[in-house]
C-alpha cells in the first residue's frame, strides 16, 4: 500500500471517528478531530475552535438519538500535508424524554446529506481543517 493510500485511509479514519464520537455524545472527542484553526459551518454557524464546537454540542438535546451514517468517503492529496475530502451520510434522528431502548422500530432515513471536507496534518497526525454539508434529502 502507498504512502498516499495510507494518509487518504487515515482522513477518512478522521471523519468516521468524528461522527462516531458524535453519536456518542463524546464532545471532547469530536472536537479532537478538528484542527487548532478549523471552520465546521453548522446549522448555520461557523465554529471556528474547540471550545466553540463543545459548547455548540452541549446544547444538544440530551436524549437525541442520532446514527450518522458515513458511506462513499473520498480523499484526495490537495498539496503537501493537506487533502481533501466528500462523503455522503444518511442520518437517523429521533428525540426521547428518557435514553431509548434499543432496537428502535425501522423508519425512513431523515436525510441524505453531502459533506465536504479539507484536512491538514498537525503536529503529525491529520485533523479537519474545513467541514461543510448540503443536505440533499429532508
Amino acid at each position: 500500500m502507498s504512502q498516499e493510500t495510507i494518509e487518504q485511509l487515515e482522513c477518512a479514519q478522521v471523519l468516521a471517528r468524528l461522527f462516531h464520537r458524535l453519536d456518542k455524545a463524546d464532545y471532547e472527542g469530536v472536537a479532537d478531530q478538528f484542527s487548532t484553526a478549523c471552520d465546521w459551518h453548522r446549522q448555520g454557524k461557523v465554529l471556528a475552535n474547540r471550545a466553540q464546537i463543545i459548547a455548540a454540542l452541549q446544547l444538544r438535546p440530551r436524549h437525541l438519538f442520532v446514527q450518522h451514517i458515513l458511506h462513499e468517503v473520498v480523499c484526495d492529496p490537495a498539496g503537501p500535508d493537506r487533502m481533501s475530502g466528500f462523503a455522503y451520510m444518511t442520518v437517523f434522528r429521533k428525540e426521547f424524554d428518557a435514553p431509548p431502548v434499543l432496537p428502535l422500530p425501522t423508519e425512513r432515513p431523515d436525510m441524505l446529506i453531502s459533506w465536504q471536507a479539507e484536512f491538514i496534518r498537525e503536529n503529525g497526525a491529520w485533523r479537519v481543517r474545513h467541514l461543510s454539508n448540503t443536505s440533499l434529502y429532508r
